[in-house]
């Protein structure tokens, strides 16, 4: 009989076995699986990762991983490696003058309508639209900061 087979809950009910969770089902990655999970992402965030690729880095089935890595980052791994790429693709966007094609290489994506069309779904804009509204803010904020006086543009240093 396991230890808690006769437990009785806060509400003086015996949990069905179905309805207890084992520790193994509640418990998330430990700080170096996680650390090494990262370490991985940040590493290969540019090509095709597979949640076994990952959960063999951890040691752990592919099922498992999935679960204890979702319980850690309230994120499923897709989503959380989508995540990462879509930040990689908005600095991308903003830095440099590449095109989207060579973005969406660079983020691990197959091809520019792929990328567009993850982008539209986690961002709520097409990738070229994104771009044009940040390059336009950022210019606006620019042609600000070189209308200012330099000790408007002191003052605005010592402040943040």
């Amino acid at each position: 009989m396991p230890p808690d087979a006769g437990a009785i809950d806060q509400n003086g009910v015996i949990p069905s076995a179905s309805t207890r969770l084992s520790y193994r089902d509640r418990a998330g990655l430990c700080d170096w699986q996680f650390k090494r999970v990262m370490a991985y992402l940040s590493i290969r965030i540019d090509s095709a990762v597979r949640v076994s690729d990952l959960a063999a880095e951890v040691k752990l089935s592919p099922s498992h991983f999935a679960r204890a890595f979702t319980i850690r980052l309230g994120l499923s791994p897709y989503s959380f490696i989508m995540k990462l790429r879509i930040e990689r693709a908005s600095a991308l966007l903003l830095n440099s003058d590449k095109s989207l094609t060579e973005i969406a290489f660079n983020c691990g994506l197959s091809d520019q309508a792929h990328f567009s069309r993850l982008f539209r779904r986690f961002v709520g804009m097409t990738p070229t639209q994104w771009r044009r509204k940040h390059l336009t803010a950022r210019a606006r904020l620019s042609s600000q900061n070189d209308n200012m006086g330099h000790g408007e543009q002191d003052l605005l240093r010592i402040s943040a």
